[in-house]
């Protein structure tokens, strides 16, 4: 089975809110076909999100999405509404910026099964963000700044669609985590340290103020993957069928990994702004910290790395061998240092 396919059952079992690659031909949705437009037969498609409109499916056909996928598609819908018009084009070339430049810092995104005609359009625009300020230009970050402000007024539109509180009843933790939506939430925090670098400056403990609705989105982001468990190692696991390829688990499972890490590494470098100070305790239990990591420290960054060409024998190897960290044992995991680290009667914010 060649990588593609298992790419393809797996987001199909596991990802419900991505495209997975197609195998064959796809009928044209009804925009498309009434233009007579080469179209990729997604929902919505890649040409009807890029003019922001209604995406038709073609006559007779059944669409038989998961909640996951229609809530999804509202948050694209959404977020393609509220971007101009002039910057609704995914350019190649930023997201190139963003592996080369970005990603090395911040490693959460798998480039080897990375595709950009098939990727969540609130993953892609959230990347098109983070490579135009890169790009450094007072025009590039303009227009950054546009897709910034758009898409967090998107998600926090459509917050019901992804947001999980403490006190919510009935969280159904068999259902997939949509990862590309969590992983574009983060991108805007990572980002909005960038701006607050620029627009404030740092507290006592040398850390970013973040404007409030901001940081109510990092708790509100880090509420939710506790909800879920999601940092939890079995529960990463029990993402999976017990028939899916090790391969393409090792990616996921690193991806979760790198996600929590990443989320972990902002939550150390901001803060509340000064106008809303709550005690520091509260602050601390608030976001994340090494307690919520019940997994070990990520596998080889050679093949996290490693370019889209790489083949699934080679991940396969990779996963197979002796050198890859023994995830089962709970000694393992970062969470377990947080008692050689934290004490509770030391209120030194040092890690």
């Amino acid at each position: 089975m060649s990588l593609v396919d298992l790419l393809r059952r797996h987001i199909r079992n596991y990802h419900p809110e991505r495209d997975p690659p197609q195998s064959r031909a796809r009928q044209a949705c009804g925009a498309c076909h009434a233009r007579k437009e080469r179209c990729d037969g997604g929902y919505p498609c890649n040409r009807c999100q890029q003019r922001g409109a209604t995406c038709p499916s073609p006559p007779g056909a059944a669409r038989g999405n998961s909640k996951s996928q229609e809530a999804q598609t509202r948050l694209n819908a959404d977020i393609v509404s509220r971007v101009p018009g002039e910057s609704r084009w995914i350019a190649q070339d930023f997201i190139d910026i963003y592996f080369h430049d970005f990603h090395p810092t911040w490693p959460f995104l798998h480039w080897g099964t990375f595709e950009l005609s098939k990727e969540p359009c609130i993953l892609l625009q959230s990347m098109l963000m983070v490579g135009l300020w890169i790009k450094g230009d007072q025009a590039a970050r303009d227009t950054a700044m546009t897709f910034h402000r758009n898409l967090l007024s998107a998600i926090q539109a459509q917050r019901t669609q992804w947001y999980i509180s403490d006190s919510a009843t009935g969280c159904n933790n068999d259902s997939p985590w949509p990862m590309a939506t969590y992983q574009s939430i983060l991108l805007q925090l990572i980002f909005a340290v960038f701006v607050a670098k620029q627009e404030t400056s740092l507290d006592l403990n040398m850390r970013f103020q973040l404007q409030d609705p901001t940081y109510e989105l990092l708790t509100s982001l880090v509420e939710t993957c506790r909800r879920l468990g999601l940092f939890s190692y079995p529960n990463m696991l029990a993402q999976h069928h017990s028939s899916a390829p090790i391969a393409l688990i090792w990616v996921n499972v690193e991806e979760i990994k790198r996600f929590g890490l990443a989320l972990y590494k902002l939550c150390r470098l901001c803060t509340r702004s000064t106008s809303a100070e709550i005690d520091g305790s509260d602050k601390r239990r608030e976001l994340l910290t090494l307690t919520d990591l019940d997994f070990c420290m990520p596998d080889s960054d050679e093949m996290w790395n490693a370019p889209p060409n790489t083949g699934v024998e080679l991940i396969r190897s990779s996963a197979f061998q002796q050198t890859c960290r023994d995830n089962r044992d709970p000694d393992n995991w970062i969470s377990q240092t947080s008692g050689k680290l934290c004490d509770s009667r030391v209120g030194i914010d040092w890690i």
